[in-house]
């Protein structure tokens, strides 16, 4: 929760009386007082807190842990918690938390403050467009608030905020993702290809990060699409089966038919394949076998999935099979 400083002698909770600094900044650049997240519920906004007590003989020490699990974000106008659509962690997520996409500032650490003083981090999404002035409060171990809305308290307050504004997501359609197609290596009678899904805007390559759809459990490796028996036409295969794979997967197996003595597939051989191999892009397996199986449920709707990019905003897409070419297409 917080990184207290190293060579700080320790305080009795009862000789604080109040504070000597009690400032919020962005971690980007302390003189950067506004910052904008996309309003997405994952985006979140690094805000650092800088903290200093003074003791009953007026000197400056630091704020025992006990104080520090009381500090709270506030509105800053108005004084009320920073609750509703925004959420306040203590620890980051996976995603982005600058829209640019490029690190401002290395974050703060205890070597960067004096030896009397405390850096709080909080990190703070948003789900729903949005701007708000941030302060923070703290209680002091008598029980009185001190706030970096208040300069004028007795106990210390403060004139210090950040602004945090919450724009509306960039939400981007079929047209600008790709689907590239690799081919893996296969037995007789087999073909295994890899679909690599990306997004790109202009120039520009927009890291994914994960995808979630209510038509499949990816998790247990359920395909989104599988026609068993395609019905025997010249010069295409008999089995065909397509899959997604999880964010956090590296291997998976693909299970092809390798009979057709009696139709029923019930000998199969397994491939592992390595996915998720390329940075930003999420993996598709697509399995394709010379000999049916009758006994695997048919699955040919197309495959409702949502994507979300490294800044954490979904993208709606549909996955379809082009029967005649056997490959995926989006729309």
């Amino acid at each position: 929760m917080s990184e207290l400083l190293k060579g700080s002698a320790a305080v009795d909770e009862g000789e604080i009386v109040g504070v000597s600094r009690l400032s919020v900044v962005f971690d980007s650049h302390p003189n950067n007082v506004s910052k904008k997240i996309f309003a997405n519920a994952r985006m979140q906004a690094r805000i650092t807190v800088l903290i200093n007590c003074i003791d009953n003989n007026g000197r400056d020490v630091r704020p025992p842990d006990a104080m520090l699990k009381s500090l709270k974000l506030i509105h800053y106008n108005g004084g009320h918690d920073l609750g509703s659509q925004w959420t306040v962690r203590e620890v980051p997520n996976q995603y982005r938390h600058d829209i640019s996409g490029v690190a401002g500032r290395q974050r703060r650490d205890a070597s960067d403050e004096d030896e009397r003083g405390v850096v709080v981090e909080r990190w703070v999404s948003c789900d729903q467009i949005d701007e708000t002035r941030i302060a923070v409060a703290i209680t002091l171990p008598n029980g009185r608030v001190a706030k970096s809305n208040n300069p004028h308290s007795l106990m210390g307050g403060s004139d210090s905020s950040v602004t945090l504004e919450a724009i509306a997501p960039v939400r981007y359609g079929a047209e600008y993702f790709r689907l590239e197609k690799v081919a893996e290596p296969a037995g007789v009678g087999h073909k295994i290809y890899k679909w690599y899904l990306g997004l790109r805007v202009g120039a520009s390559n927009i890291p994914l990060q994960d995808w979630m759809t209510n038509d499949i459990d990816v998790f247990r490796g359920q395909p989104f699409y599988c026609d068993p028996w395609t019905g025997n036409v010249i010069n295409s295969p008999l089995y065909v089966v397509g899959t997604l794979i999880h964010a956090g997967t590296q291997l998976t197996h693909v299970w092809l038919p390798t009979d057709s003595a009696d139709h029923s597939g019930r000998f199969r051989q397994d491939y592992i394949v390595n996915v998720n191999d390329r940075p930003g892009e999420l993996t598709l397996v697509q399995g394709l076998s010379g000999w049916g199986d009758r006994s695997c449920p048919v699955k040919k709707n197309p495959c409702f999935i949502t994507v979300i990019d490294a800044f954490g905003t979904e993208h709606a897409l549909h996955i379809f099979v082009n029967e005649y070419e056997q490959g995926f297409e989006l729309k």
